[in-house]
């Protein structure tokens, strides 16, 4: 009777150690994120820190000082939103230089508007479109089929190794203490690259960036002697991937018990691989909280007045303001 139970014993304990190994970690996060992306109405919020380095040997101090500006950069944001409705409010603040900025947009419906940092000001950016004959698509900077198709393209990256399954993690959040399941995936330098190229051939083709970025960059500047266009952007980036070591890249997503991925965070390290290149290293990290998935949500939108609110036909001047904003800094 005693070897009976040993042999049941043995054979339970291997049957055990089969099922841990053959969990489905990939599978399980996989059906997280798609569960997550398709959310209808929320809140978000994200903290980001980024630390950069530079080789200044050829640089003169007066362009020293201005890089210095850069060396330490964080953020943070809050999002309300409900699709369905076509409202959100983004609530975002940068910090670069020692100066902090807020940067507020509002959208409701066919209305977006824009609160301008320093002089705390609005911009209806729905009518300044609506002047080259565009009265769709300004609250979407990136198309859905190129968001769908990168995130087919994260997923398609991993390999069942890449995904840990962790431990159960009790969180808190607006919507109180949550249960969580932690899940850590850890991508090599070649894959994170590899990542890299074919989300920029999917952005090469993406209509709305394309257009979001010509409407928002200073691209005819005389002051701006280099080409920034951005089919010029994006052949740089391909072009110096090469010149850069990307380490310790490591994510982790926390599930709670409805399969809805809560908590994020993302942290790597970028180092140069060519000394002639200014930036010497680059360190990131973004930590990212959702809640109030899929209940109703208030909107406060601000009343917008003669007196707050910038003159469109003199949106001319908008450009100048910011670079002021920045000579400033």
């Amino acid at each position: 009777m005693k070897k009976i139970l040993i042999v049941i014993l043995a054979l339970a304990l291997i049957i055990i150690t089969l099922t841990a190994c053959n969990t489905d970690n990939l599978g399980q996060y996989k059906k997280a994120l798609e569960k997550t992306n398709q959310i209808k109405k929320g809140q978000s919020s994200g903290e980001m820190s980024v630390k950069l380095d530079f080789n200044t040997d050829e640089m003169s101090q007066e362009d020293i000082r201005e890089i210095n500006n850069f060396k330490e950069m964080s953020g943070s944001f809050n999002i309300v939103f409900d699709d369905e409705a076509e409202k959100a409010i983004f609530r975002n603040y940068f910090n670069f230089g020692g100066l902090g900025y807020d940067f507020d947009m509002f959208i409701n419906g066919e209305e977006a508007v824009m609160k301008l940092p320093v002089i705390g000001k609005y911009i209806k950016i729905s009518e300044m479109q609506q002047t080259d004959g565009d009265t769709k698509g300004y609250n979407q900077m990136i198309s859905d089929d190129t968001m769908k198709q990168a995130a087919e393209k994260w997923i398609g990256l991993m390999k069942e190794e890449d995904v840990f399954k962790g431990k159960d993690i009790i969180i808190t959040t607006p919507d109180g203490d949550v249960k969580t399941t932690e899940y850590t995936i850890i991508l090599s330098n070649e894959q994170i690259k590899e990542l890299i190229l074919e989300i920029i051939e999917i952005a090469s083709e993406d209509d709305k960036l394309r257009s979001f970025y010509n409407e928002n960059v200073i691209i005819n500047n005389d002051d701006i002697d280099v080409d920034i266009s951005f089919d010029k952007v994006l052949k740089n980036i391909k072009d110096n991937i090469d010149k850069f070591e990307i380490e310790n890249f490591k994510y982790t997503a926390l599930v709670d018990i409805d399969g809805y991925i809560v908590n994020e965070n993302l942290t790597y390290s970028i180092k140069s691989a060519d000394e002639e290149i200014t930036l010497k290293s680059a360190e990131y990290n973004l930590d990212v909280k959702n809640w109030d998935i899929n209940k109703e949500q208030t909107f406060n939108f601000p009343v917008l007045t003669e007196e707050n609110t910038l003159d469109t036909e003199n949106s001319e001047d908008i450009p100048s303001l910011m670079e002021d904003l920045f000579k400033n800094n």
